[in-house]
């Protein structure tokens, strides 16, 4: 642990209760059957991005606009939010839970890109998290994607937004998301906004195509 982050961890004990949950964690879960020197040094990893993490500017700049929603940059003064959606009951079913520590560590690791869903009147509905930022010219990946008010359209105009996003912004070659096979809801809207089942696994890996992309909207690559 560097200086730096003692120094946050006196002046703020709750980002120093998050950083060793996570640790504890991490511990008795991914990492129970690593050796000493592997989980020391994936604290060193994990240190540097969650400081990096904190040290990361509030910036919620929009990334993309729709008729109805918005994508906008998420910051650590989200994390509250980002949690409730993660937690509702509709959700939790379905999406994976961040704890504040590991959530604060990806603000601060390049590959990761956390995002809220927002409506015309600023109002927060959702959040999407992309991953594989550092190779995005040839796949970029929604690693999370999750809703409050259903019901509505709002998401699949997200996933519409994520697409423009992915192919018109960043110029991606496939964009690419998974669900456990049992979220039929969700593999349905999938499909229905542009998502092609990946074979063998019909149910819980889908992708869409640049060249798919460009072909159905009308675009160029």
């Amino acid at each position: 642990m560097t200086t730096e982050l003692q120094q946050i961890f006196t002046e703020n004990p709750h980002y120093k209760a998050a950083y060793d949950e996570f640790l504890e964690l991490h511990k008795n879960g991914y990492g129970k059957n690593s050796t000493p020197e592997e989980l020391a040094a994936f604290e060193g990893y994990y240190a540097r991005d969650f400081l990096n993490g904190l040290k990361a500017p509030e910036d919620t700049s929009v990334l993309i606009k729709g008729e109805r929603l918005t994508i906008r940059r998420a910051s650590l003064s989200d994390a509250d939010f980002m949690e409730k959606v993660e937690l509702d009951e509709d959700n939790s079913p379905w999406v994976g839970h961040w704890p504040l520590g590991w959530r604060i560590a990806k603000f601060g690791d390049g590959h990761m890109l956390q995002t809220i869903i927002e409506k015309a009147d600023g109002t927060p509905i959702g959040i999407m998290i992309f991953c594989d930022l550092m190779n995005y010219e040839a796949e970029l990946q929604l690693k999370r994607i999750a809703i409050l008010e259903k019901g509505r359209g709002y998401g699949k105009e997200a996933l519409y937004l994520a697409q423009k996003y992915a192919f018109e912004v960043l110029g991606t070659k496939c964009l690419s998301l998974g669900t456990k096979e049992h979220n039929t809801r969700a593999q349905s809207i999938y499909k229905a906004t542009g998502f092609t089942p990946d074979m063998p696994d019909p149910c819980t890996h889908f992708h869409v195509a640049a060249e798919d992309y460009f072909n159905r909207t009308g675009g160029q690559l």
